[in-house]
């Protein structure tokens, strides 16, 4: 060597040249040494030594070492050999060089060398190590001592090989908890804090090694022993069987996907090592500041060997016990939906701590399998793994291999959201290996995320070349030994030809190689490899293709084609079973697949799968294998799968096909389920319920034909398509409801809306079909409404869906003649027959809903909500997908979705402003701050670059989007003279317009902030909302009195709409197509008005019970949201057609509430708002209500028809009514501070208004002779009233100190009786005012919100905010405490006699007491589904009325008729809408739209405005009778 060459000792090392002599010059020490003195040489012999030899010199090594450390057991000495042995370069260079040569061998030398070399370090660097891990040193050193002899070592090492692989496994499995153990691993563990566990695993290890000892010493193989700190935390649990037990099965309530690797290919020894130490060194190394993050991505370009990587890594570490997971993911099989999971299952399967807070979490929640994938992350990984992190001894390593195939880009988009920003807050010893294509989504994601490892899988690196040639001499010697050829076959310059060909791609050498097994002729097929240049993947899957099969007969074509493209266009694996039974015409698929085993994994009884994703590719592009044989058409091939799935429906499908006996119980809670469904519905017959229309979606996408010359839709033939519709039919017309079972099932009802809608617009649009079209378009809103108990139980699709189904609808109408009638459920209903505009009720927020809005593609609506969060739902369904996002200090008053729908901008009480993630519920960057007041509307520019926010700080601010994560002020700040309300962007973004407190509307230039336009002035209130049109022409206002619109250009005013009377107008937006207008108003309905001529263009839509302030439209502009102060959001038809009888003409402009409420009613049937005030006449045959509506109605007791009214007069909410003594006349007091008297008979006022009170009038009464009338008021007075003369006779102005809540005459009308919710009584004289008795003290704990005297009034009952009826003895001090009610008490009244008392209560409940005994007498009454806020008794005291918040007034039956309640027991309604009866199970299901108006069976009357529904349980069959209610001959003829 020459002197002038450097080269480390490590380089002499690895250098291959046999048996050598170097020669190499010393330098000397600088400082040292004289110059003139010749510097020494040494002579280094290298000499090769084979695999054997470098274990034994490896095993020698470690004796030494071991032996020096056994030697003392004192720290000290310990410190100071490992830092001698960590200095001495050449013996580590030494060691390190042959174990890169033992790794040929076994992985394990490898790994166990990294570890113990960081242990070396993590040891030197400790400055204690206690007396246990000396002694497992010590147990060690003693194991190697057998290598002392190298001669005898290498011979034992031949004998027991297995026990000397073991041996070093068991090593770094040790090496590794010793790092764990010094506080230098995962963990943060310091020794001082050493767990009490740890001396068991301690002296578990040193069990093992003494095991290993006698063993080696004995020479007996030793296989199984192998002790990991993941065992032995298990170990530790061994007494808990059975809980571990209870945990397997709550795990498999995850729903997993299953994971067979069995038949996945590993690298083969000596190629990829490369890579392979890179991926494990950084899997085992913990993470620190040059490498923080716990995610390594390998990315690489289709055919590279990613998946044969993966597969080699996760079992390298299911070896070593330290596989958390392996998920390996499939194109147009996988779904992202799944993931989360099946991670959390194997994880918990994998460590029983982990699965003990797994299960914790599924205890909690147990609908976390369907909640969106953040929350399930948050719950399954994040929380479990965080809590239990002191017990997880790292690294455990999930593998995720081809990503890229997992879903698409758009339904993946929320996992690899969730792995870029989430992954990494999981705990350190979890590590991820992922790998992908580097397709754009997931580059864009993971690129620039410094927490994710990045390397790129280069096969164009000469690595690739090595390792591919090494790969091809493996796969050579196979095809030598099984086809008897000699050993130099095929040849050094073939096999350097076939080198060249792969390109670096694996997936082209394991394919020709695949090819060549597969030939009857190797030499002529090896040759056509390399002769005919088939150098590209496309060119050898040709060639492998072409020798496969007879591609000129036409037979084999069709069948080849029609068997591949179920392998290919499927949409999850299946097996050859289910391909034949998909097959049309029928013909065995086995043959076909045969014939590809170089492209195919065929194993019996196993799904067929495709060899590599690129093959797929391959036969489904156009343009790469359009012209050859085998090109799978899409557009031809597709249809023809859902020709064979809608056969297997036709075929299999029939009713109640599980055979479910009692339909009390949940589908989803009946007794071995599963092995229930795998017996009764077939793998062929659910995958076509699932993916029958996924096929048939194609119809009409294709852009080319593959069978020219034959007339098509798209490409599919005419003769196909035809047949397709009759298949269509027969499932829709006969099967539908036998689909809809399997669907339940399978929990995949929401599979129903996509392919019922499919095919609806297929129908239309392709076959013209129009009743096809209507009936599919009807059975979307069936499954719609019914889905919550579709989705539940299968016999009450029979039981509920059907019989509640709309008169006029189509499926009723197809599907009625399966039920027997006599035994279904009898339903007597007022409700209209049509479907209800609301086509879902979404709850979950916790106060009013101020803000809602679709998203940009109509699939989801977001909320924001006065309880300071933001949530995200599904707009069909109503599930929640995100949130809450929690952060605001405030209630959230705004939000906005930007352009992409990926984020959404909220603005809040607190002032500020936010950007979340839409996919995650993440805050993105900092809060915007730079308002000093309440942020009332914000929105993103049209192209998501800017957002504009208005505040009541009297400023428009425009933000720069981007900007935010600085925390900058607004980029633009406009000020004004009053407090901003809103603001809209124009849709060129280059102006904003602007809503204030003043009651202008401004448009202003977005770049300098200048007036453009305005200000516009017109209306007289402050502005609540503003908007341009979509083609920006127009511009919407909207105030509490008028809702307007403008040109944008001139400012000059188009239109006025006045809010119809007695309401405000809340909220208002244009429809898409810009020629309606929606508004939402604060008498709980919802009004769309035509632009031009400002007339209604639909009937009113109601159903909220609070004011509606907020409204969407999708942008299709078929669909609406609203969001109210009921807490609620609801979606409904935004043009459902009208019945002739209720058109609607330009003469309702200007109409009030009560007037639009009868255009939807022409019969008036209820009020519109809270029934605040209820009151029997004298007689009883009558019931006088006042409302929130501001009306006052007279109803027949009985009947509940309308006999008067609805009064209008009082221009705010009525609060207090009661009759005359005759029942002549009602008395009524309001908000709006004044009293009306009022004819019953023909509803004219003979009184009034009568005005003296200053505020709202609470109580009222007549008295005994009706010529007088009493009034308490929130001013703190007690009125007299002349009825006559309508004129004040007597006002008190000190008989109390706060409001009055009580009022009334005595029996003979000399005195009145009062009192006040401060808990104050007094008697005074009806004609003076004087004080004749009290004041009377009367305390209650709380606040009280209702107060009444007894007849006699020697009683006063109170109820308040505790829920207690309280009741006072005004002649004693005796206080009674009636408890029962869950919330606060609304509503009390006593019974003529006094013998009874009625309370109501905000928890929705009517309770009948007896006074004497304090016990509860009757009830509690159910039904109402909101708070009760008035009841009365009838004069027989038989009857308690009661008016709610829900909009209703019922009559409950102190001794109800039993009828009902036999069946019903003791059962109620849950909010859920399952009739439940005494045991809690489920009787019947019934929709939303029937709740207000439903009999109870204590019921004798419900008045609602929107109809009442009676159910007869007579004959009705239920539990093991139900299926009594088909019958099944109709249905077989």
């Amino acid at each position: 060597m020459s002197a002038k060459k450097k080269m480390e000792i490590g380089q002499l090392l690895e250098t291959d040249e046999g048996q050598k002599d170097f020669s190499i010059m010393l330098n000397p020490v600088e400082g040292n040494h004289a110059t003139d003195t010749p510097r020494p040489t040494l002579i280094v012999r290298l000499t090769s030594i084979d695999n054997l030899q470098a274990a034994t010199v490896a095993l020698a090594n470690t004796t030494r070492d071991t032996e020096t450390l056994q030697s003392t057991r004192t720290s000290s000495t310990i410190q100071n050999i490992v830092h001698t042995g960590v200095n001495n370069v050449d013996l580590l260079s030494n060691l390190e060089t042959v174990l890169t040569k033992l790794r040929i061998i076994h992985p394990y030398f490898n790994v166990a060398w990294n570890i113990l070399d960081s242990v070396y370090k993590a040891v030197e660097k400790q400055k204690e190590t206690d007396e246990d891990v000396c002694r497992l040193v010590q147990t060690m050193a003693e194991v190697y001592t057998f290598a002392k002899d190298i001669k005898s070592a290498s011979e034992k090492i031949t004998r027991l090989e297995t026990t000397v692989y073991a041996l070093v496994k068991q090593t770094g499995e040790c090496a590794l908890f010793i790092r764990e153990y010094t506080g230098h691993g995962f963990g943060v563990r310091l020794l001082k804090n050493v767990l009490s566990e740890d001396s068991d695993k301690i002296k578990g290890f040193i069990n093992a090694f003494q095991k290993f000892g006698e063993c080696l010493d004995r020479e007996t193989a030793l296989e199984a022993l192998y002790v990991s700190t993941k065992g032995l935390a298990m170990v530790e649990e061994t007494a808990k069987i059975v809980e571990k037990t209870v945990q397997t099965q709550k795990l498999n309530s995850l729903e997993p996907v299953k994971m067979n690797a069995s038949l996945r290919p590993e690298c083969l020894p000596g190629t990829r090592e490369e890579i392979r130490g890179l991926i494990t060194n950084w899997l085992i190394t913990p993470p620190d500041d040059s490498n923080p993050g716990n995610i390594l991505w390998l990315s690489g370009v289709a055919g590279a060997g990613k998946s044969t990587i993966a597969t080699s890594i996760s079992q390298y570490f299911r070896e070593l016990g330290r596989l958390g997971a392996f998920l390996f993911f499939t194109r147009n099989k996988s779904d992202p939906a799944d993931v989360i999971r099946t991670i959390a299952f194997h994880l918990g399967r994998s460590n029983i701590y982990v699965a003990s807070a797994i299960c914790t979490a599924i205890d909690s929640d147990h609908a976390l399998i369907d909640s969106p994938i953040h929350t399930q992350f948050q719950k399954l990984l994040l929380e479990p793994l965080t809590a239990v992190h002191n017990h997880i001894h790292g690294p455990i390593v999930v593998v995720l291999d081809a990503l890229d195939e997992c879903g698409n880009a758009e339904s993946r988009r929320s996992l690899v959201s969730l792995i870029s920003n989430e992954f990494p807050k999981l705990p350190a010893a979890v590590r991820f290996f992922i790998t992908s294509r580097p397709d754009s989504d997931i580059a864009s994601k993971f690129e620039n995320q410094t927490r994710i490892a990045k390397h790129l899988l280069d096969i164009t690196m000469p690595s690739s070349l090595v390792d591919i040639r090494i790969y091809l001499e493996i796969e050579m010697r196979e095809i030598q030994e099984q086809q008897k050829l000699g050993s130099t076959w095929p040849g050094e310059s073939k096999m350097e030809a076939l080198t060249k060909h792969s390109s670096g791609l694996f997936i082209w050498a394991s394919t020709a190689t695949k090819y060549l097994l597969q030939s009857y002729d190797l030499d002529q097929a090896l040759e056509g490899l390399l002769d005919k240049g088939l150098t590209t993947l496309d060119d050898l899957y040709a060639g492998a293709l072409e020798v496969a099969g007879p591609w000129n007969d036409p037979t084999f074509v069709r069948e080849a084609q029609a068997a591949l493209s179920v392998v290919i266009l499927g949409k999850t694996p299946v097996s050859v079973a289910i391909i034949d039974a998909l097959l049309v015409p029928k013909h065995s698929s086995s043959r076909i697949f045969g014939r590809l085993g170089c492209v195919l994994q065929l194993v019996p009884g196993q799904h067929v799968k495709i060899l590599h994703a690129s093959f797929s590719d391959y036969l489904t592009d156009h343009g790469r294998s359009g012209d050859k044989p085998w090109f799978i058409d899409p557009s031809i091939l597709e249809p023809q799968i859902a020709q064979g799935c809608l056969h297997i429906l036709k075929k299999e499908l029939q009713f109640n096909i599980c055979g479910f006996e009692d339909s009390h119980i949940y589908t989803t809670k009946v007794p071995g389920l599963s092995e229930r469904i795998t017996a009764h519905i077939s793998p062929q017959l659910f995958y076509s319920s699932l993916y029958w229309a996924s096929h048939l979606a194609v119809i009409g996408s294709a852009t080319h034909s593959a069978t020219p010359g034959l007339p098509a839709i798209g490409s599919a033939p005419l003769l196909l398509l035809d047949a397709l519709l009759v298949d269509l039919k027969d499932l829709m017309y006969i099967k539908f409801l036998f689909w809809l079972e399997v669907l339940c099932v399978q929990q995949k009802v929401g599979v129903a809306i996509d392919a019922l809608e499919a095919v609806a617009n297929l129908a239309k649009k392709h076959w013209h079909e129009e009743e096809l079209a209507d009936f599919a378009t009807d059975a979307v809103k069936f499954v719609l409404r019914f889905a919550p108990v579709i989705s539940h139980s299968v016999p009450h699709i029979y039981l509920s869906a059907l019989p509640f189904a709309p008169s006029e609808s189509k499926v009723k109408k197809r599907y009625s003649f399966l039920l027997v009638s006599s035994k279904t459920v009898g339903i007597q209903s007022s409700v209209s027959g049509q479907w209800p505009r609301l086509q879902a009720t979404i709850e979950g927020h916790s106060g009013s809903v101020w803000s809602v809005a679709f998203s940009p593609d109509g699939n989801h609506i977001a909320s924001g909500c006065a309880d300071k969060t933001l949530r995200v739902w599904d707009a069909r369904t109503g599930d929640l997908l995100v949130g809450p996002f929690n952060g605001h200090t405030g209630q959230v008053k705004c939000i906005a979705f930007s352009c992409d729908g990926d984020k959404i901008v909220s603005g809040s009480y607190d002032k500020t402003l936010r950007v979340w993630d839409t996919l995650t519920g993440k805050m993105i960057g900092v809060p915007l701050t730079g308002h000093t007041d309440k942020v009332n509307f914000v929105r993103f520019s049209p192209n998501g670059k800017q957002i504009a926010s208005a505040s009541l700080d009297k400023t428009i601010r425009i933000w720069n989007w981007g900007e935010h994560i600085k925390g900058n002020a607004a980029a633009l700040v406009i000020n004004h003279a009053a407090a901003m309300h809103n603001v809209a962007f124009s849709p060129n973004r280059d102006q904003v317009v602007s809503g204030s407190a003043d009651g202008w509307v401004q448009v202003w230039d977005t770049q300098t902030g200048k007036l453009v336009t305005g200000p516009l002035k017109g209306h007289t209130q402050y502005i609540r909302s503003v908007t341009f049109s979509p083609d920006g022409k127009h511009i919407l206002s909207l105030s509490h009195e008028t809702t307007r619109i403008w040109d944008a250009c001139t400012g000059t005013e188009i239109i006025t709409i006045p809010t119809p009377m007695g309401t405000d107008a809340y909220s208002a937006t244009f429809t898409p197509n810009g020629k309606q207008i929606v508004v939402g108003y604060a008498d709980t309905f919802l009004c769309i008005w035509d632009v031009q001529t400002g007339a209604l263009v639909s009937a009113p839509i109601d159903g909220h019970s609070g004011a509606v302030l907020s409204v969407s439209v999708s942008p299709d502009g078929m669909r609406i949201a609203s969001g109210s102060a009921d807490k609620t959001i609801r979606v409904w038809d935004a043009y459902q057609e009208l019945s002739a009888a209720l058109k609607v003409d330009a003469q309702y402009i200007g109409a009030n509430d009560q007037e639009i409420a009868q255009m939807h009613h022409p019969r008036y049937t209820g009020h519109t708002n809270t029934v605040h005030c209820v009151a029997f006449s004298p007689k009883g045959d009558q019931i006088a209500s006042g409302s929130w509506d501001n009306t006052v109605c007279v109803w027949d007791s009985c009947t509940g028809t309308i006999l008067t009214g609805p009064l209008h007069g009082h221009k705010d909410r009525v609060y207090c009514i009661s009759f005359s003594p005759n029942e002549e006349q009602i008395v009524s007091g309001s908000k709006d501070t004044t009293i009306r008297v009022w004819n019953v008979q023909n509803g004219t006022m003979v009184a009034g208004p009568l005005e003296g009170h200053s505020q709202q009038v609470w109580c009222i009464a007549f008295s005994p002779q009706g010529d007088r009338i009493v009034s308490g008021s929130d001013d703190k007075t007690i009125c007299v009233w002349d009825v006559a003369a309508s004129s004040l006779l007597i006002r008190l102005y000190n008989a109390h100190s706060t409001v009055v809540s009580s009022i009334a005459f005595s029996s003979d009308g000399g005195h009145i009786r009062s009192a006040s919710i401060s808990g104050i009584a007094r008697v005074s004289d009806a004609q003076t005012g004087a004080l004749v008795e009290g004041p009377f003290k009367f305390q209650v704990p709380d606040q009280i919100y209702r107060i009444r005297f007894s007849p006699n009034g020697q009683l006063i009952g109170a109820s308040g905010k505790d829920g207690v009826v309280h009741l006072f003895n005004l002649g004693s001090s005796d206080h009674k405490q009636l408890e029962g009610h869950t919330d606060e008490g609304r509503a009390i009244a006593f019974s003529r006699d006094g013998k009874w008392l009625a309370s109501g209560s905000l928890d929705t409940t009517v309770r009948v007491w007896d006074p004497e005994t304090s016990s509860l007498a009757a009830g509690p009454f159910t039904g109402h589904r909101d708070a009760v806020f008035s009841v009365d008794f009838s004069p027989d005291h038989r009857r308690v009325v009661s008016g709610s918040r829900d909009t209703s007034i019922r009559v409950f039956e102190t001794t109800p008729d039993d009828t009902l309640k036999k069946a019903l027991g003791e059962g109620s309604l849950g909010q859920d809408g399952w009739l439940l009866n005494s045991r809690a199970q489920p009787i019947l299901w019934v929709p939303p739209w029937l709740h207000h108006g439903l009999y109870f069976p204590q019921n004798s009357l419900v008045i609602h405005r929107n109809g009442t529904t009676k159910l007869d349980f007579t004959q009705f069959v239920e539990g093991t009778a139900w299926q009594e209610c088909v019958d099944l001959r109709l249905h077989s003829n």
